[in-house]
Parts: structure tokens; sequence; C-alpha cells
């Protein structure tokens, strides 16, 4: 993520204008980092990119209601990726079903695949990303991974973790906490 913080910030209150431009600019900002993550939940490069564009999609509509003082504008988009992404599985898993249930396969074919450069660009972000995952408290990185990569609510992280639900939130707040410090080093 390229832009400063307070950058994107400004950037979200022109795309709430219909400024394509920064609009533009947010996307080049978050979407090497918002694809390698729908790739990692997803596991699908078509399901990642429907649910990337879903992201910017709302992005665009919903500018105007980001509120700065709720979290950052990468912390926005990555909780809109995630609720995304887990209405993807469970569709997903619904079709499965289906097709099971009438005796069909379901399709695995992948369309067309993304251009080296593209491909790169994510392949180097989602490393990015999973170096500083793996570099986080084992606590603090095991609930981020069973939220965003396995979809469980925060009350099935404790359930599975045998721990409170507020001991989990207070794992997810600083693990991401210690990945925006990161991240936002390497800018």
């Amino acid at each position: 993520m390229s832009e400063p913080e307070n950058g994107l910030n400004d950037l979200i209150r022109e795309v709430a204008t219909g400024n394509r431009h920064a609009f533009e600019r947010v996307y080049d900002a978050l979407s090497p980092t918002l694809y390698a993550l729908a790739i990692r939940m997803l596991a699908r490069l078509e399901d990642a990119e429907d649910v990337v564009q879903d992201v910017f999609v709302k992005i665009w509509s919903d500018a105007s209601q980001f509120d700065p003082s709720r979290g950052t504008v990468p912390a926005w988009a990555t909780t809109i990726l995630r609720r995304r992404a887990i209405d993807r599985i469970r569709s997903r898993g619904r079709r499965d079903r289906l097709y099971e249930a009438a005796g069909k396969e379901p399709s695995t074919a992948q369309p067309n695949p993304p251009s080296p450069a593209t491909a790169a660009a994510f392949s180097e972000s989602a490393a990015l990303l999973r170096q500083k995952l793996d570099a986080l408290p084992a606590e603090v990185r095991g609930t981020l991974e069973l939220a965003y990569f396995s979809g469980l609510s925060q009350t099935e992280i404790a359930e599975e973790l045998k721990i409170p639900i507020t001991t989990v939130k207070s794992h997810a707040r600083r693990a991401m906490q210690i990945l925006r410090q990161n991240l936002v080093r390497l800018q």
C-alpha cells in the first residue's frame, strides 16, 4: 500500500465526490494487498478477482460513509473484502452441494490467468503479507488466520481456541496494529 494513511483518507473524500482519478489511486494503493489476501482466502483466481472487484465497487459507492475515526482505509477495505470472501465461500459451498445433489461435478475450470506482470506484483504482495503474518506472535497470528483465512466468526474462534471472546477481540486488534505498523514502515 503505497499511499500514506492520511493520503488515503484524503483520496477517499475525493472518491466520495466522484473523482475517478482519486479512485484510481486508491485502487493502485490497495489492490495488490487485497488481491493477495483474496487469493489466500478463496484459493481460486476467478473468485478472488470477483471479490476484489466487489470491494472496489463498494468503496466507490460507499466512500462518503467512510469514517476515519473508526479505522484506516486499508482496514475498511480489508473488512469489506473479508465479508465478501466469506459470502463467496458460503455461496460456493451451497453451489457445490447443489451440483452434488444433481449428480454433477462442480466446475473447476480457471478463466484466463492474469498477466505475468500482474501475477508477479500480486505474488510479491502475497509473499510480503505472508512474511509479516509469520512474524506475528503465535497467539495473535492464529486468531487472525482463523478469522481471515478460515472465515470463522469471533465467537467460533473463541470456541475453537477455548478462550474468551474478549481475548479473541484483543488478539485480532493487536495483530492488525502490528501488521499496520510493519506494513507502513515498508512504504
